[in-house]
């Protein structure tokens, strides 16, 4: 897995879509354990994980697999890079 942070959880969704336009499949799929279901159900923590929850609503995971050619890989970085210097 290659995954980066935006800067603020609003960042995420606009990356996200930026990169699906472009024909790149990035997603995100982290739940933190203490807010997934089971989680709220038999975990044991008391109130929030508010460093976990901020990290967990600003990664985004890359395409990253075993036939990602060097093109792919720049074409990628390259809209990555796009979103931030906006």
């Amino acid at each position: 897995m290659f995954y980066l942070f935006t800067r603020t959880a609003a960042d995420r969704g606009p990356l996200l879509a930026r990169l699906k336009a472009a024909g790149v499949h990035a997603v995100f799929h982290y739940v933190p354990l203490h807010s997934s279901p089971a989680g709220r159900r038999y975990g044991r923590t008391a109130g929030g994980l508010p460093v976990t929850e901020d990290r967990a609503e600003r990664l985004a995971r890359l395409p990253l697999y075993f036939n990602l050619d060097d093109d792919q890989a720049r074409a990628i970085a390259t809209q990555v890079r796009g979103f931030f210097r906006r």
